[in-house]
């Protein structure tokens, strides 16, 4: 093993903030995936982005390979495993394969918590860590290791084992006279500033990414595009959970939400919003609305910004 002799950690503040105290029932009235899987196919990738993509849509884990060009013991390992054809079989198919150049990448580096390389870190496709393996391995050794973690893809279905509450409002986008209202004509200012879920009125309505939102009073509508990220649920209130894996865009419950830097997030069910209390990276960073089943239903998704 080799010490990583300038590793960059860096310390991020997440909140995570659940909001189940924000009681809505006393509110006031007024590059295409197949090509990509392709390349996946027996190699391994060099791209962390890709890689998580593919992870999610297959519902296979991925192995992170951490590596520098002046680590002899990963130098090794490169022609006398990770190039070898038993190796290369299960990529693609059983588990995504991505190689990170340490020095060029020292974010992940920081993220994983890497002080040795050559070392690898296996990723379910529900981003929670799998294993950990630090130092260089036989060829043997290397393949005893995948077969390990194949067996572990994560959280195959996050809503398969449990049934949808009935009291939960998945109300946060709807159509009115064609168009998509946010937060069901709630009042972003009120909700994000007062913690209050009020009705907006039909006379102060505004709209961004193609979403009309209602406000109280034309104040409120001046504060909310003085700083519209600050009130704008992530995803308008999409679920990230269920797009991330599930690849479709369903409307988020009143009830169910959690901050993260700063953003809102709303989720179809406790297991998602759990899911992504867990690790809000994976499911919030590097959005991808690519092979989305729905598209139309909400089109805002293809313009937006989702990060």
């Amino acid at each position: 093993m080799i010490s990583v002799s300038a590793a960059i950690f860096i310390s991020v503040s997440v909140s995570l903030i659940a909001i189940d105290s924000v009681n809505p029932g006393t509110v006031e009235e007024p590059r295409s995936a197949s090509a990509a899987a392709d390349a996946s196919t027996g190699k391994w990738l060099n791209s962390f982005d890709e890689a998580k993509k593919l992870s999610i849509e297959k519902k296979i884990p991925m192995v992170l390979h951490f590596e520098a060009a002046w680590c002899g013991a990963c130098r090794q390992m490169d022609s006398a495993v990770l190039a070898q054809s038993v190796v290369t079989n299960y990529l693609g198919t059983k588990i995504i394969g991505v190689r990170i150049d340490s020095d060029r990448d020292p974010q992940l580096v920081a993220q994983y918590g890497i002080s040795s390389l050559p070392t690898e870190v296996v990723v379910g496709s529900d981003g929670q860590e799998i294993a950990r393996y630090v130092g260089s391995a036989t060829l043997a050794e290397y393949t005893t290791r995948l077969e390990k973690s194949i067996g572990s893809p994560g959280v195959a279905n996050p809503q398969s084992d449990q049934k949808q509450d009935d009291s939960l409002r998945l109300c946060l986008l709807v159509m009115r006279d064609g168009k998509v209202v946010g937060l069901g004509g709630y009042c972003p200012v009120a909700m994000m500033r007062d913690k209050k879920w009020i009705k907006g009125s039909e006379e102060f309505v505004g709209s961004y990414d193609g979403v009309d939102y209602f406000f109280q009073s034309a104040e409120e509508r001046e504060c909310f595009f003085a700083s519209p990220k600050q009130f704008v649920p992530g995803l308008h209130g999409c679920d990230p959970v269920e797009l991330q894996r599930g690849r479709r865009a369903e409307t988020g419950a009143i009830e169910l939400g959690a901050f993260y830097k700063g953003r809102l997030f709303f989720f179809t069910s406790r297991l998602n919003r759990e899911l992504f209390q867990n690790n809000p990276a994976w499911y919030a960073d590097s959005l991808s609305v690519d092979g989305i089943q729905n598209p139309r239903q909400f089109p805002f998704l293809k313009s937006m910004n989702l990060n």
